[in-house]
């Protein structure tokens, strides 16, 4: 019997800049589908990603508001917004500048979502 090795299951790490998160090469490979994602705090403070497909979001049943644009690049992948970094900032007592401050990550193949263990630094 062989096991094979899912890259979704690997550590990835999330990277948290004052007007971005960057996520390195494993924990942007659940969203190279991904039309636009959702971001949110879960009830321990961690941050979570949901990726939408293109037929979720021109659906109209999600909260336009609540859609961000996440860029997709060879090597990492960037959701890009000030706003929700000043959220997330104030929400978890975080002080966010040029050096980014670093958490691992891990995939959540039950609800679909990356989960960013912001009690986890790098």
């Amino acid at each position: 019997m062989i096991q094979w090795f899912n890259v979704k299951d690997r550590s990835g790490v999330a990277s948290f800049y004052p007007n971005n998160i960057t996520l390195n090469t494993t924990a942007m490979y659940p969203f190279d589908t991904a039309f636009k994602v959702q971001v949110g705090l879960d009830e321990n403070k961690n941050v979570v990603i949901m990726p939408l497909s293109k037929e979720t979001v021109e659906s109209g049943v999600l909260d336009e508001c609540c859609l961000l644009k996440i860029e997709m690049h060879k090597s990492f992948a960037r959701i890009s917004s000030s706003v929700l970094l000043r959220q997330i900032a104030e929400e978890l007592g975080l002080e966010l500048s040029k050096k980014p401050i670093q958490f691992a990550t891990r995939w959540d193949s039950v609800e679909n979502v990356l989960i960013v263990d912001t009690k986890e630094r790098r």
